[in-house]
Parts: structure tokens; C-alpha cells; sequence
């Protein structure tokens, strides 16, 4: 998931990787890392977009693309749901002032 975020990351693709079960695998990861695959998974992608929305040079829908979404409306909700803000308020509190 870190080096794919944008892949199309399923349970039962990562329990396959990982040689589990898809119960086994929920149960291993919840109790390891705290949370859920999916859960870190988004978290994984709202990092990577918070930081390719401070380039002007990006647009919006090219950010949710590159983070794994194929639609906008989706990566908008998945983005101020985990941010507590759009992600163009996102972008303009965090332009640098000249």
C-alpha cells in the first residue's frame, strides 16, 4: 500500500499477499496497527494529496487521480472528511505568502 497507494487495494488482494486468510488478515492488522487496512490506506492518500495540492502546478482532479481515486466527488468527500477542509481551502492555507 505504501509503495502502490493509488492501486485498487482490495481485503482480499492484501490478505492474498500476505498469505492469510481475509479474517486473519483483518484481525493481524487491526491488532498491530490499531486500524484498519482501509482506514490506513485513505490515510496513506490524504498525506500524498495534501502534499501534491501545495504544487500550483496541480490541479485537483490530476491530485485525486494520482492518490488512487477515479472520481472527484469521491476523493472531495474522502479529503474533507479526513482534513476538515476541501481540498481547495486545503491548498490555499497552505500557500506560502510572498
Amino acid at each position: 500500500m505504501f509503495n502502490e497507494p493509488a492501486h485498487p487495494w482490495t481485503l482480499p488482494e492484501l490478505a492474498q499477499l500476505c498469505n492469510m486468510s481475509r479474517a486473519t488478515l483483518v484481525r493481524q492488522f487491526h491488532d498491530k496497527v490499531g486500524r484498519s487496512a482501509s482506514d490506513l490506506l485513505t490515510d496513506i492518500r490524504m498525506t500524498l494529496a495534501a502534499n501534491e495540492l501545495k504544487k500550483p502546478s496541480a490541479s485537483t482532479e490530476a491530485v485525486a487521480e494520482v492518490v488512487g481515486y477515479q472520481s472527484l466527488a469521491a476523493f472531495r468527500r474522502a479529503f474533507t472528511q479526513r482534513m476538515s477542509m476541501t481540498p481547495g481551502d486545503w491548498r490555499r492555507s497552505a500557500r506560502v505568502p510572498e
